[in-house]
């Protein structure tokens, strides 16, 4: 797995044991989000783009470390930070990887990994939004609970398409995060 942030500094290489250690990737990505995200996007989109031409597939998807340090990065910023998830697969490796589960304890505690992750998001106003590839199994299901607890949007996308799908998602503005609606009516209804 590796870091990028604003892609103006090398990234960071994270690999075995980290990748199940919920409080050392916590820990280093708040560490790495205030290091590496200190230019806004529109200042940082040329290194950015080269970065992500630049990524290749080399092996297993740490989906769970990714999202993990994606959230703990995004909380270094202002509430209202979007962190979105674009996968074209299972999470096979380190934590939340459900290629690993072999019972039902296996697949609650995975379950359980995405809930705690989402709950951390929430708590700072960051906003997670999963886009997933048709026809790629990905445990939606599971993933989705990070959006719903966030605010956030869930697509299953035609990689024809992703483009567009990506771009609507980063237009719609966040009006306010920790919103908390009551509605007083009368007694007798």
């Amino acid at each position: 797995m590796k870091v990028i942030g604003d892609g103006s500094k090398d990234p960071q290489t994270i690999t075995g044991d980290h990748l199940n250690d919920f409080d050392w990737l916590e820990n280093n990505g708040k560490a790495q989000g205030a290091e590496r995200l200190t230019a806004p996007v529109k200042d940082s989109k040329e290194k950015l783009l080269q970065k992500l031409g630049q990524i290749e597939e080399t092996g297993p998807t740490a989906l769970g470390p990714a999202i993990l340090t994606s959230v703990a990065m995004a909380c270094t910023g202002k509430p209202g930070s979007t962190v979105v998830i674009c996968t074209d697969g299972l999470a096979n490796i380190g934590l939340g990887a459900f290629d690993e589960c072999k019972n039902e304890k296996d697949f609650a505690a995975a379950e359980e990994f995405y809930e705690k992750v989402g709950h951390i998001a929430e708590a700072a106003g960051v906003t997670i939004n999963v886009i997933s590839i048709e026809g790629d199994e990905c445990k939606i299901d599971s993933l989705s609970k990070l959006s719903e607890l966030t605010g956030g949007q869930v697509e299953r996308v035609n990689p024809t398409t992703l483009k567009e799908n990506f771009s609507d998602m980063l237009a719609m503005p966040v009006i306010a995060s920790k919103v908390e609606a009551r509605c007083k009516i009368h007694k007798a209804l």
